[in-house]
């Protein structure tokens, strides 16, 4: 029999069978996936026709059921919440992603004129409301004591020598200091926590990160930032290869076009992470911050608590 191996976070599928990591060994018996030891139904036939006869909608349909079936298994519940092995990774919420900075990427590439001044206006405002929500699910992760990790754009040079090869063709050469590489305020790191800096895309290849979460004791990353596309996309697929569970903020990030932005969830959601809105993960991590209050309050009395 012709074997098929597609290594999806960690779940080799193989004709007939599926064989999948410790952390879903409880979710096997989710319907729509055969167990180890079962065989497929020869007798059914879901052909819908002749090879002539299939259309790309055929085709589609068929992939829409096959990663649904996969992240039914690897993404029926939310990623736990837990301070010991959760960090929270803010990505390249900086002033670049900004209208002025947009500007600027236009005119060098003799793309400006100021007609598309609206567009601009528009797509501040999409950049601003992922902003605000990046903003809330930071209170939401430092009221509960998960750890926040800043990742920006940043070069090492004061020339910006240092910079990789996609970022300097699109102009993106920020030095030290430089006001492009600022934090947005909606997003910016408080006192106390890790701001790592790259030149590139993916947050594994640019930055220590992978060393920085061993060290914290931490395997599950919760994501947010810009862009979705880009330095999103890169990074959590290098995080989910290299063994952490992760999750997005999906309205907690955004890219250049709304296009861009649906096109890139549907690609890493429920594969490569799961996803969740702002509303949800804030109402997850409250529920937690409630559950602790009562526990401490069980024993805590008087003077002692806080």
């Amino acid at each position: 029999m012709l074997a098929v191996r597609l290594p999806v976070l960690g779940v080799a599928l193989q004709l007939g069978a599926v064989l999948v990591p410790a952390w879903l060994a409880d979710d096997m018996s989710s319907p729509g996936l055969p167990t180890p030891d079962s065989t497929p139904d020869s007798t059914a036939d879901s052909s819908p026709g002749t090879a002539g006869e299939i259309t790309d909608a055929d085709i589609d349909a068929l992939a829409e059921r096959y990663y649904g079936t996969i992240g039914a298994v690897g993404y029926a519940d939310p990623l736990p919440l837990d301070p010991a092995d959760t960090v929270l990774v803010v990505v390249d919420a900086q002033q670049h992603i900004a209208k002025p900075a947009i500007r600027a990427s236009l005119t060098a590439a003799g793309l400006y004129e100021p007609g598309v001044e609206p567009v601009l206006d528009a797509i501040e405002a999409r950049t601003r409301a992922a902003a605000a929500n990046i903003g809330e699910v930071l209170a939401a992760c430092r009221a509960i004591g998960i750890r926040a990790v800043h990742v920006g754009i940043q070069a090492l040079l004061p020339g910006a020598e240092d910079t990789g090869a996609l970022h300097r063709a699109g102009g993106m050469l920020y030095p030290p200091g430089s006001a492009a590489s600022e934090f947005l305020p909606e997003a910016a790191p408080a006192t106390g926590e890790i701001v790592l800096t790259k030149t590139c895309s993916g947050i594994h290849v640019g930055t220590r990160i992978d060393q920085v979460l061993r060290n914290l004791g931490a395997d599950k990353v919760v994501m947010a930032g810009f862009y979705t596309d880009q330095c999103i996309s890169a990074s959590v697929r290098d995080l989910a290869d290299i063994g952490y569970r992760v999750s997005l903020i999906e309205d907690a990030m955004g890219a250049m076009s709304p296009q861009r932005h649906r096109n890139a969830l549907e690609s890493i959601r429920k594969l490569y992470a799961n996803s969740e809105t702002t509303a949800e993960f804030v109402a997850r991590a409250g529920a937690l911050a409630e559950r602790s209050r009562g526990r401490r309050g069980g024993w805590l009395t008087g003077r002692h608590r806080r």
